[in-house]
């Protein structure tokens, strides 16, 4: 069997042997050219074949760009400039890219004068105040998650004004909760709220805007 020789293709890694190729075989792996080029040159001297008649011998593998274009990448220190998985690079220029949502902790707080106006909804005395908040607060939460820009927050900008606006001491007793809110309309509820900046932390801003969507829910629910 020594007698028959492994394609170029499917021939083991020169890495195997020879530890300090390791690093530049890994980094050179998807080229199937470079590999091959290496494996010529090992096998030169056994075939008797010159160093100048080596790339006459090597097969005409096609190459990917892209992989090229990221070995070159890596090769000058740029691994982190990576393309971003939401935009493949073929995507054609008119397809949307699905929006991009970001993962809060907020505090959620709702005025005194909207806690007390739990007890005119309907049915209020079936359930405790702590449930109905938290059925509120769901709610809210969804709402929240549908946001994208500035036209979808308008409706709720007042009154999240009104509470940024207010004093602890006029706020109930909060409660922690993961929210999630679409980028664009966080930077949208910072400008309305006077930080275009974004100074303020997000959490406080869309906590602002959370209670001003649960604060409006409770509202229309109550009895008049």
């Amino acid at each position: 069997m020594s007698r028959f020789r492994l394609p170029a293709r499917v021939a083991p890694s020169p890495a195997a042997e020879e530890p300090g190729l390791q690093n530049s075989a890994a980094r050179l792996r998807s080229s199937r050219e470079v590999q091959s080029r290496i494996l010529a040159e090992r096998r030169a001297p056994e075939a008797g074949l010159p160093a100048e008649n080596i790339e006459d011998q090597l097969p005409d593998l096609p190459t990917s760009p892209l992989a090229e274009a990221g070995l070159a990448g890596k090769r000058e220190g740029e691994r982190d400039q990576t393309l971003s998985p939401a935009l493949p690079p073929d995507t054609p220029a008119g397809v949307l890219v699905k929006p991009r949502k970001e993962k809060l902790v907020v505090l959620f707080r709702l005025p005194l004068a909207t806690e007390r106006r739990l007890k005119q909804i309907p049915g209020a005395g079936e359930v405790t105040p702590a449930y109905m908040l938290r059925a509120f607060a769901k709610e809210a939460r969804a709402e929240l998650r549908r946001l994208l820009a500035e036209e979808d927050i308008k409706a709720q900008a007042d009154e999240a004004r009104r509470i940024f606006a207010m004093s602890a001491t006029d706020m109930a007793v909060g409660e922690a909760m993961t929210v999630y809110a679409q980028g664009s309309a966080i930077r949208a509820m910072h400008a309305a709220l006077g930080d275009p900046w974004q100074i303020e932390p997000r959490a406080t801003i869309v906590g602002a805007f959370l209670a001003a969507i649960a604060s409006r829910l409770i509202e229309a629910r109550r009895v008049r």
